[in-house]
């Protein structure tokens, strides 16, 4: 931040005790108005335990709010009139077309008998080994195995998992490189656990010991295990369920009305229900009376769908992998949230500098604007601590280089170390695709392109399914290459170019903004259009993802990366990339805090990387959508998160702008960006009352910094949200959990 604004704050001779007092006001009235609190709170995830399971062999009677669909054929590719009673009695489901007719629920279902059942139980010092037979045959997306194992570890007193997987035949995993859960290796306790678990006929219930309540049971029918359809149903133990992603979801609670969600990363704008850049399985569960939570991840990153049921019951739809559950038992809200970054990752620590406010644009044209941006700000005594540079300040659109021309970013070197000089940072963009269009190497040095042929020449690139030479697409510079950030020669890549961009080219980055690793791809599959006709390409079965065709917008899923094929890996790329891009900070700047920006994410992404919210729009059902996703992504342990503020696309009002800069300045993550073709909306853009009232909130928000500082450090160190609804303080208020 610039000095003189520091002077300004410093001169305002505020009594400690008075800020504080003003912020507890300031954070109680945003949070009533906009269901979010902001809070320090200590809690212990506990110690490990020892459960006898207890053997329970009735099977439930579901009414019918409590079945399960039976599916007929490809939802995505779906023949209505195919839908008939002949039809799904054919595949051996049960058919009452009444109850689709009253609104409750499927038409076609299955059978109570339907699934996987007990067939041997194992018991051992820290879990239980289930062996399950397949207990009838319905078919529609493949053969279900024979026998399946479950797999119970008590992790901890509020920690388990519950693994179902082929026992005869190793399957994709998501790999410990991406995301490594550690079993605890202290000793258990049965006195002091928060759960026991039974066995039923058809699996498990974990139940809550003080209450006595079920809140996970794989007892609905249903259980399916195909080599590429997955399905297990979870009864919850009450309706109020928060979390999945990432969505653009309209409020925090979900609608439990048989709503489906697909997850598996994309690169669209947050706007309509599709599933957006993120994959982030985990959801909560308040219990009932706002007693208890509990939180459950599914470690899996293959596509998939989740269908919210009104039993209530979660349906988990899965086309790839095995059934990998992590139990939270919380109780808190807040203690769910702990226990689940301890699992996958706590936060990572931004720098103090980072919590100023941001400056941003696509296309700013050319340096000379981008300084006189930066120059009336000051001149408006608008607080700016970071200017960020979008892919405009490239040569032709292709990373690790810039664009030195008169008319273009001439003179950034000098522009960066002016703004350094000023107390500001700078942050540059760097897409993955690596171009290979020759034709713009032109006016480089020697008219080459070194990241490409480097790239060859060490292989470090996603490869074709045939397993020989790079796999193109198509983004901003044209036909590019991907790097395979999986790949452990990529770091080594990945720093060579990132230490030439500030080291040679002079551009004095202080942090990266990774963007468009979803991964995006302008053409289907491939720079060709075109995907090879087999199973990963056209999966028999496909989960409600945005596109007619799974590899829509992206790679080909028989693309070849060291973790895996695209089919596996696709929603680890940006989180691969994340990890690659914070280790090359830290070894470049071993004296700075890494501070890595990425769209895209996966559950432990958190541990690496910072995330905004993507491309929004300059609306006002922008302004109360952006809070229902950080409420979320502090709940996935994102605790510095934001939206573009004024919005990205389309031309923004004054009134827009003048409210959406006041609700912004307390996002953890306060950053003004929007996209090519629109008006300007920097705060010094406008008038001199909205200039005023965008100044005077950013005076108050820098005021609190310390504060939000301090919460940042907890979730770091404890993993506590910085954005929290209002239940995770006060759930004993049942009425509040509907915000």
């Amino acid at each position: 931040m610039p000095d003189r604004i520091y002077e300004s704050i410093s001169n305002s001779n505020i009594n400690r005790r008075k800020l504080y007092g003003a912020l507890i006001v300031v954070i109680l009235v945003a949070g009533i108005a906009a269901g979010v609190i902001l809070g320090i709170q200590f809690s212990d995830s506990g110690d490990n335990t020892n459960i006898k399971p207890e053997m329970n062999h009735t099977i439930p009677t579901p009414d019918k709010h409590k079945l399960v669909e039976c599916l007929m054929q490809n939802p995505k590719t779906e023949n209505k009139a195919w839908n008939s009673q002949e039809n799904c009695t054919k595949v051996g489901c049960s058919w009452n077309a009444s109850i689709t007719q009253n609104g409750d629920g499927p038409s076609c279902f299955y059978p109570l008998w339907f699934g996987y059942l007990v067939s041997n139980v194992s018991y051992h010092g820290n879990g239980i080994d289930i062996t399950l037979k397949k207990n009838g045959t319905i078919t529609t997306f493949g053969e279900s195995l024979e026998t399946i194992q479950l797999s119970v570890e008590y992790h901890t007193n509020t920690r388990l998992r519950l693994k179902f997987f082929d026992p005869n035949k190793k399957r994709y995993e998501v790999p410990p490189e991406a995301l490594d859960i550690k079993k605890p290796l202290s000793s258990m306790d049965e006195l002091t656990s928060l759960y026991k678990v039974n066995i039923t006929q058809f699996g498990i219930q974990i139940i809550r010991k003080s209450t006595n309540s079920v809140i996970f049971d794989t007892s609905s029918p249903g259980l399916t295990f195909a080599d590429q359809f997955l399905q297990i149903t979870i009864n919850l133990n009450s309706s109020n369920v928060y979390g999945f992603g990432e969505h653009n979801h309209r409020r925090l609670l979900h609608d439990m009305n048989w709503k489906r969600w697909g997850i598996f990363t994309r690169d669209v704008a947050p706007v309509d229900e599709w599933n957006l850049y993120g994959q982030q399985p985990f959801y909560m569960n308040l219990e009932e009376g706002g007693e208890a939570a509990n939180g459950v991840f599914l470690k899996n990153s293959n596509a998939m769908d989740v269908i919210l049921q009104p039993n209530p019951a979660i349906t988990f739809r899965v086309i790839g992998g095995v059934l990998d559950f992590y139990v939270f038992l919380g109780p808190t809200p807040e203690n769910v949230v702990q226990q689940y970054t301890e699992a996958v990752g706590r936060p990572v620590m931004p720098p103090y500098w980072s919590l100023g406010f941001q400056l941003s644009r696509w296309n700013y044209e050319s340096l000379e604007n981008v300084t006189k941006v930066v120059n009336r700000n000051m001149e408006a005594a608008i607080p700016q601590d970071v200017q960020y540079g979008d892919i405009d300040y490239m040569h032709n659109k292709l990373i690790f280089t810039y664009n030195n021309t008169e008319r273009g970013y001439k003179g950034l070197p000098e522009f960066i170390e002016r703004l350094h000089e000023n107390g500001q940072k700078y942050i540059v963009i760097l897409d993955p695709g690596i171009g290979t269009n020759k034709s713009l190497y032109t006016g480089l040095p020697n008219g080459t392109y070194g990241p490409e042929t480097d790239a060859i020449a060490k292989e470090v690139y996603v490869r074709n399914p045939n397993g020989t030479g790079p796999l193109e697409g198509e983004v901003w510079p044209g036909t590019v290459l991907y790097p395979d950030f999986t790949n452990p020669n990529s770091t080594a890549y990945w720093k060579t170019w990132c230490s030439y961009l500030y080291n040679d080219l002079k551009i004095k980055y202080d942090a990266l903004w990774i963007d468009m690793n979803e991964p995006s791809n302008f053409k289907p599959g491939s720079s060709s259009g075109t995907c090879s006709k087999n199973k990963y390409n056209y999966p028999p079965y496909m989960p409600r993802i945005l596109g007619d065709q799974i590899y829509d917008k992206t790679l080909c899923m028989d693309s070849i990366q060291n973790w895996g094929i695209q089919y596996n890996v696709h929603s680890l790329y940006a989180h691969s990339q994340s990890q690659v891009t914070f280790k090359v900070l830290r070894e470049l700047f071993p004296d700075k805090r890494p501070f890595v920006l990425t769209r895209s994410s996966f559950a432990g992404t958190n541990k690496y990387a910072v995330h905004w919210l993507g491309d929004n729009q300059s609306q006002w059902r922008q302004l109360p959508w952006s809070i229902t996703a950080l409420l979320e992504f502090s709940m996935f342990g994102f605790s510095y998160v934001g939206a573009d503020i004024c919005g990205f696309w389309f031309e923004t009002t004054d009134e827009l702008c003048q409210r959406w800069m006041q609700l912004g300045a307390f996002y953890p993550f306060a950053r003004n960006h929007n996209a090519i073709g629109f008006r300007d909306q920097d705060p010094a853009a406008f008038n001199a009352f909205i200039q005023r009232t965008s100044r005077d909130v950013l005076i108050t928000r820098y005021k609190l910094l310390p504060f939000l500082y301090t919460l940042l450090h907890e979730a770091h160190i404890w993993g506590s949200t910085v954005s929290r609804p209002v239940f995770h303080e006060y759930n004993q208020f049942f009425c509040l959990l509907c915000i």
